[in-house]
């Protein structure tokens, strides 16, 4: 007789993993991650109030695994939290696994910063750069922040000024507060605020430069790049022994899209004329034109001039 009673370890054998794998689901659960790279397992603690130990990631080891039995089976590596992860149904299993393979840190560390570089051409454009306006943003917050006190008169300015003109027409103040060009060279710092008793004279020609942009004589893109110059600093820039800039009533301006565009530039010239020539004398309106492409604006005496401060020395020919 065939004795078909199976031994009693067998029948326990089944129990045993049932509750061995529903242990395991309840306190962790474990996630494969991969992409082109790299495949790893990352095992979340759930229990755990300590997000370092509670998460640990093991990757594939460099180390061959030609001579292990039964086909293909990747070695483990901890990157972090496999020292400090208690009370894990996988523990043991991570364990065996680290005494198995080398642990190399640094080549741990050098899988855990790779960045995987995608060699298709990029869906967006992302050349970026830096604008000489940015910088000069940087310049100004760092001149107006050295000084409490240069800080809230520039802030009184900008309150003054916008309750005449609206704060809409203000100018950025990194813009209405640049000086000569030339002021590293001689000796002064890159913005000047003017004495308060010149204030009311920017007033009218602030109007003109608001009005200017909003009939497309000047583009939206125009930019001030010279205010007000102290007596000492114009003289040292070369400007006029009268310029109107000392009395805080004129500006340079540019637009940085027009450079090495001699067509557009001229034709903002020409547009700029025929507002001098029609509407000009009811601003009170000083045009100056040069070939650098910096142009002056002044309300302070309705003529025009060129390179040479000469009225035929003017590109206008209205």
């Amino acid at each position: 007789m065939i004795n078909t009673k199976k031994p009693i370890y067998k029948q326990m054998h089944k129990p045993v993993i049932a509750l061995f794998i529903c242990a395991s689901s309840i306190s962790a659960h474990a996630a494969i991650i991969s992409d082109n790279s790299e495949r790893r397992i990352q095992i979340r603690h759930g229990s755990s109030a300590d997000s370092d130990s509670s998460n640990a990631y093991i990757s594939p080891s460099a180390r061959s695994n030609a001579n292990q039995k039964g086909g293909y089976s990747g070695g483990v590596t901890m990157l972090s939290g496999a020292d400090r992860v208690s009370g894990d149904s996988m523990q043991g299993l991570i364990q065996q696994k680290q005494r198995e393979f080398e642990f190399d840190a640094s080549l741990s560390i050098e899988e855990n910063k790779r960045v995987n570089t995608n060699k298709g051409t990029p869906r967006h454009n992302t050349t970026y750069s830096t604008s000489s306006n940015d910088f000069t943003n940087m310049n100004f917050n760092a001149w107006l922040n050295s000084n409490s006190y240069r800080a809230r008169q520039v802030n009184d300015y900008k309150r003054y000024l916008g309750s005449r003109v609206g704060a809409q027409n203000v100018p950025p103040l990194s813009q209405l507060l640049t000086t000569a060009r030339s002021w590293s060279k001689c000796g002064y710092e890159p913005y000047q605020l003017p004495p308060q008793e010149l204030w009311a004279n920017i007033v009218p020609t602030l109007r003109l430069y608001s009005e200017l942009k909003s009939q497309g004589v000047l583009p939206a893109s125009t930019e001030i790049r010279s205010v007000y110059r102290s007596p000492g600093l114009n003289d040292c820039a070369g400007g006029a022994s009268a310029s109107k800039h000392m009395t805080a009533g004129a500006m340079d301006i540019w637009v940085p899209d027009y450079e090495g565009s001699p067509w557009q530039l001229s034709t903002m010239q020409d547009g700029l004329c025929q507002f001098w020539q029609y509407q000009g004398q009811s601003h009170d309106f000083g045009l100056g034109l040069y070939s650098t492409g910096a142009i002056h604006l002044d309300t302070e005496g309705y003529r025009k001039w060129g390179f040479n401060h000469a009225s035929s020395s003017s590109s206008c020919r209205y």
